[in-house]
């Protein structure tokens, strides 16, 4: 069975999403990001150069093929798995870049979770699918 990882918890099971947290009130941290596998930490994606854009999209269409079709994005985390958070037009302006990344694609993003910090920035937890035509694997 294709088990995609959800970091800050359940999903649907139709998206076969496993949790690592059960519980991430009380979490100052993930695990570092992994290098192989669907899962992708980025901190923000603010307006990226066209050479960065395209770089971001080579970079999610390798973990869709990782997830054989599905990718989990936490956004507001650094690489090490600290949870800095976004301010509210900080993330709108991030998820409409992965937004624009799936499309690209031919993917299709999902928000699963929004976490709200002590300090009252957002972390978001992104379900991106596409289907596994569209994948060369």
């Amino acid at each position: 069975m294709d088990l995609s990882l959800s970091l800050f918890g359940s999903c649907s099971e139709t998206h076969n999403i496993v949790s690592l947290f059960a519980n991430i009130e009380h979490k100052k941290r993930l695990p570092p990001e992994p290098q192989t596998g669907n899962v992708e930490y980025k901190l923000k994606l603010i307006n990226p150069s066209k050479n960065r854009l395209e770089h971001l999209i080579t970079q999610l269409n390798w973990r869709l093929h990782e997830g054989r079709g599905k990718a989990i994005y936490e956004i507001g985390v650094e690489d090490n798995g600290v949870l800095k958070g976004l301010s509210e037009e900080e993330m709108s302006n991030s998820l409409d870049t992965l937004e624009i990344m799936a499309m690209k694609l031919g993917a299709k993003t999902q928000i699963i979770k929004e976490y709200i910090l002590d300090s009252g920035k957002k972390i978001a937890e992104v379900l991106i699918t596409m289907s596994l035509r569209e994948i060369n694997l």
